[in-house]
């Protein structure tokens, strides 16, 4: 099931982002992190939500919000291994967060990418909730552009939570708070919603 999930969910996952296969560091780093910075920096919009339950159990649901600097998805899922311990410490979080990294690299063997460049690894805590945190340059194949993409991870009510963010270059200097910000009022509002009906199914 584990081997299943990312090539059924890659081209969902790795829409927006990509570049050379550096592997991430093995032990993170924890950094307490403000909420956000100040209110309104970036304002993003829902577009569409996307099920992907009707095709194989456990992958969830994503949401898809847009801004004038990027877009962000948002993942909710359980790989029908639920209930999962909150923030990182649940003992299968590891091998499932580095699959998610995989993931960008299997990209740039299909062709996905022409490039991508993964960055450190660290711990934050948001709102209260701890994440797992890595970031990318991607180079894309078709257009070629680069853009900077993070992704957290936690474990949230007993299920997986991602957040997939991509900013086309040149990318906003502060995009730790603006990714920051996001997170936090994603979390005061419930990152299940919007609960828009499941109209169709997007991979």
């Amino acid at each position: 099931m584990t081997k299943l999930w990312p090539a059924l969910l890659i081209a969902a996952l790795l829409t927006a982002c990509a570049a050379p296969s550096i592997t991430p560091a093995t032990t993170a780093t924890s950094t307490a992190v403000p909420a956000a910075p100040a209110a309104g920096t970036v304002t993003w919009q829902y577009v569409r939500s996307t099920w992907y339950e009707a095709r194989q159990p456990g992958l969830g649901v994503s949401h898809r919000y847009q801004s004038s600097v990027g877009w962000i998805d948002v993942y909710l899922y359980d790989l029908k291994q639920g209930p999962w311990l909150a923030g990182v410490d649940d003992p299968r979080f590891e091998a499932h967060f580095k699959s998610s990294v995989d993931e960008v690299r299997l990209a740039v063997a299909r062709g996905i990418y022409a490039d991508v460049e993964i960055g450190p690894v660290s711990d934050v805590r948001i709102e209260g909730q701890d994440f797992r945190r890595v970031s990318f340059r991607i180079l894309h194949t078709t257009p070629r552009k680069t853009y900077e993409s993070f992704t957290f991870l936690t474990a949230r009510n007993g299920r997986l939570l991602k957040y997939r963010m991509s900013f086309a270059t040149p990318a906003p200097a502060d995009l730790d708070a603006i990714a920051r910000e996001f997170i936090a009022l994603n979390l005061g509002s419930g990152p299940d919603m919007p609960r828009a009906p499941p109209p169709y199914l997007d991979i």
